[in-house]
């Protein structure tokens, strides 16, 4: 009865996502298994370390492969901010003199625009600074991964190996329950060694989930970082050229392109980076599904009925009870697993700030991008006549300050419900940093009863 009592117990705590209320039930039941026979009970205990060794590291790959510092939510958020409203003063600017310039022409100062054009510089080289620096830690954040072996190529060879360590495991196992003359054990045994299989199982899709996210994460991130840092600093260069073209009029179509360009790159930036990380993911996905499995296990009905089975045969010793929670509790695992994902994504949404909503971020810079259009259009066909490429001016700043406050609003609205998304996890100790400590915490006493010693 110890034996069963033990083997479960340890079951249970491998799907590492049980309430604390529960497994404080199993933690007293846990001790050496002395009833089995000496080889099962030496397999089954390396078998037991080396899923432990597999979850560890799916946790550890989880905190360090897409790692931010809590600071970098507020660094590039105030980024944003800071350069969007710098910039949007250069659009109120321009938009006060061409209003003024609407009935008189003359009434337009050069010396005010000028101040609004430095104005647009300044704020669009805030905002180049800000993603160019995110660009930058994630680029460390891969380094420190790639060196602690969490890199796409190093991750793989260690599960690899864990894979070939445990099935060698799993061989021999076979080869002593084979040999087992009571057909009863017998059965108990195989049983276990499907249990055992199954959990492998659960924490192979676990790590090939992830790999496949980090990579679609990593490379969405980037992908965006970049082309906005570039958008930001070739819009930077229109501004420096519109403030020459006060002066010489032949940079003036120079500056219209520049800025049409950048801002079809602020529109399209959302989209495309989503089509270029989910391209990469998929890549991933192939890669890992030419060696591993890429299901996720539920229980099968042969195994349904093998459980009930081997409820009713071991009823009068109270072992049938035991099977029916370990099935209970592994459902409810897989519930509380499903949770962990859905709580980490909404956290990495959130800390995308504004320009992660593939729908907001084009919608925010289409209007900067009507803007273009109008300003290229008076001035390759309305040079000569400067009250209507003024009018056509006064409309696309209109609309470029319209997505800017939208922009100005958005981004802190995003901010705060983030900071009270992360509160009341937080509160509820159900952050995913918060679970994946639990789940080394309960790791580390699960290995230490039982190999002895420390981990």
């Amino acid at each position: 009865m110890r034996r069963r009592r033990l083997f479960i117990a340890v079951l249970l705590c491998l799907f590492f996502c049980l309430p604390t209320s529960v497994l404080a039930a199993s933690d007293g039941a846990i001790d050496s298994p002395g009833n089995r026979p000496e080889q099962i009970s030496d397999l089954d205990r390396q078998l037991l370390l080396e899923l432990i060794k597999f979850s560890r590291f799916n946790i550890h790959f989880r905190l360090k492969s897409n790692y931010h510092q809590k600071w970098r939510f507020w660094t590039y958020a105030l980024g944003r901010e800071a350069g969007t409203a710098a910039t949007f003063g250069g659009t109120l600017t321009d938009i006060t003199q061409q209003a003024k310039g609407l009935s008189n022409l003359r009434k337009i100062s050069k010396n005010a625009i000028r101040n609004g054009i430095a104005s647009s510089m300044t704020g669009n080289a805030i905002s180049g600074s800000a993603s160019s620096l995110e660009l930058v830690q994630n680029t460390w954040v891969m380094w420190q991964a790639k060196k602690n072996g969490f890199s796409p190529r190093a991750s793989f060879a260690y599960i690899k190996k864990l894979m070939d360590s445990t099935d060698t495991i799993l061989d021999k196992r076979a080869q002593v329950i084979s040999l087992e003359p009571s057909a009863s054990k017998k059965e108990v045994y195989e049983l276990e060694s499907a249990l055992f299989k199954r959990i492998r199982q659960q924490l192979l899709y676990e790590f090939l989930t992830w790999s496949v996210h980090s990579r679609d994460q990593a490379w969405r991130e980037n992908t965006f970082y970049t082309v906005d840092a570039l958008q930001s600093f070739t819009r930077m260069t229109a501004t420096i050229l519109a403030r020459r073209a006060l002066d010489d009029r032949r940079f003036a179509k120079s500056a219209a392109i520049c800025a049409l360009v950048a801002n079809s790159a602020l529109t399209a930036n959302p989209i495309f980076r989503n089509v270029v990380g989910r391209t990469v993911g998929k890549i991933q996905r192939h890669k890992l599904e030419k060696e591993f499995p890429f299901t996720r296990p539920s229980p099968s009905e042969d195994v349904m009925l093998e459980l009930k089975q081997l409820q009713a045969d071991y009823a009068a010793d109270k072992q049938g009870p035991e099977l029916a929670q370990l099935m209970e509790l592994g459902a409810r695992s897989e519930r509380i697993d499903t949770t962990l994902e859905r709580e980490t994504k909404q956290i990495e949404r959130y800390r995308q700030i504004a320009q992660q909503q593939s729908v907001v971020g084009p919608v925010i810079g289409m209007t900067a991008l009507a803007s273009s259009i109008l300003s290229t259009v008076a001035i390759y066909n309305y040079s000569d006549k400067p009250k209507i490429a003024n009018r056509l001016g006064f409309s696309g700043r209109i609309s470029q300050s319209t997505g800017q406050v939208a922009a100005l609003a958005y981004t802190p609205y995003t901010v705060v419900r983030g900071m009270i998304l992360t509160k009341r996890l937080k509160a509820r100790g159900e952050l995913p940093e918060q679970l994946l400590q639990q789940r080394l915490d309960k790791l580390a006493r699960i290995e230490q009863e039982i190999s002895g010693t420390k981990p």
